[in-house]
């Protein structure tokens, strides 16, 4: 079913293609092309009568799209800007009090009154990475450089999105344009650094899928293992899960197989049944082997700051 917002947005569409026609611009073919989407529009978006009526005193189904178009994108006073800026400015203040969410919903503001603002678009990004949709923040970087195509923090933050996607070609295309721009960015070398690294070992296959990666899937592949097992929480944790029944009963099927197949498949179980039944020990050992996911200097979280 079309909700009344999606209904509202193309009644003000076909209201802007109404006046084009009542203008008297175009020609008759021009006008009966229109007329033909019209109709089309009020056909699959449930135009009638009945509707109409119920919908016209809705403050919403009465807004001009060409008006807010041309407000957003192609007049913002001086008042709008810094009505927008201010919207920034509370979203970066929320971002420190990792209020992450409602960051989002201040950039959302600010966009909306200056919808050409690169910096909304990579704060916005940082926002998206924060709550970890890096498909959105990829976007906005992406939006971001259309309106200012040197935007060293814009591309970093591309990079970082990409890396969090595994897509390390990309991250690297990214942090090699930000540095670029700005050569002694610190920050921008050393994910660069990483993401090669990770490149490299995607490419070789040696981080396909590892032991760490079955048991704990998303941990970080460049973990010292070496470090790790000296890691008297990380031992205490070990000694209270081979305690459990159920664990050894695995480990000893483990123990007598030669099919590689069923190896699998009981060290599968093995996970599952580590996850289901001990889930706040499988996080501390996240935390534990991956201390980059607590950290807020390590290489590949968002810049610290923002705009």
């Amino acid at each position: 079913m079309i909700n009344n917002e999606t209904r509202f947005f193309v009644r003000s569409f076909v209201r802007f293609l109404n006046k084009q026609i009542a203008d008297g611009q175009l020609g008759n073919d021009s006008v009966e092309s229109l007329e033909v989407v019209i109709q089309c529009l009020e056909n699959v978006y449930e135009f009638n009568d009945e509707t109409g009526a119920d919908e016209k005193d809705n403050p919403i189904n009465n807004f001009d799209l060409y008006e807010l178009y041309s407000s957003t994108l192609l007049n913002v006073t001086p008042e709008r800007k810094e009505e927008a800026e201010s919207m920034k400015n509370e979203g970066n203040r929320l971002m420190k009090e990792e209020k992450y969410q409602e960051a989002l919903n201040m950039y959302n503001k600010a966009i909306a009154l200056d919808a050409t603002n690169a910096v909304f678009y990579c704060n916005r990004a940082a926002a998206f990475s924060r709550i970890g949709d890096y498909n959105r923040a990829a976007e906005d970087c992406k939006m971001s450089l259309k309106y200012d195509p040197k935007y060293s923090k814009a591309y970093g933050r591309l990079g970082l999105a990409y890396s969090k996607m595994n897509k390390h070609e990309l991250a690297l295309d990214a942090y090699k344009k930000a540095i670029e721009i700005e050569p002694e960015n610190v920050d921008y070398q050393n994910n660069m650094k990483v993401t090669e690294e990770r490149l490299q070992q995607q490419q070789s296959g040696a981080g396909s899928i590892g032991a760490s990666e079955g048991l704990f899937p998303g941990l970080n592949p460049n973990i010292d293992f070496a470090a790790a097992l000296n890691n008297p929480a990380l031992v205490q944790m070990a000694s209270r899960m081979m305690t459990d029944p159920n664990i050894q009963n695995l480990l000893s099927q483990l123990s007598g197989m030669q099919n590689v197949d069923s190896l699998v498949e009981t060290g599968r179980q093995l996970a599952q049944n580590l996850a289901s039944q001990n889930p706040d020990l499988i996080a501390n050992i996240r935390r534990q082997l991956d201390p980059d996911n607590n950290s807020s200097n390590n290489d590949n979280q968002p810049p610290p700051g923002t705009n």
